[in-house]
């Protein structure tokens, strides 16, 4: 559904005029520990239309995400957290 959504948004501000674009790089603090979570959601964020998994920092706390037109930061965060993170907790713990 999240894809799907996204999709949609993309392609509205695509067409739509440039300047309305806040394009934003983030860094999200993780709770994953387990490289392959890490890999898993980075992975998922990645293949969402509008953001991309740019960088995982060296000690692998902070993953770094291009959002292509970001309204709140802190929403999103939350949004990743809550939606993607914290279920593959469970399944990579």
């Amino acid at each position: 559904w999240d894809m799907l959504l996204s999709n949609i948004e993309v392609a509205r501000r695509i067409l739509g005029p440039e300047r309305v674009l806040t394009p934003t790089f983030l860094w999200l603090p993780l709770e994953l520990s387990n490289i392959h979570g890490i890999t898993t959601l980075a992975s998922i964020i990645t293949l969402t239309p509008g953001t991309v998994s740019a960088e995982l920092s060296d000690d692998r706390r902070h993953l770094l995400i291009h959002c292509f037109n970001l309204a709140d930061a802190e929403d999103m965060l939350a949004i990743i957290k809550a939606r993607y993170e914290a279920p593959l907790k469970e399944i990579f713990p």
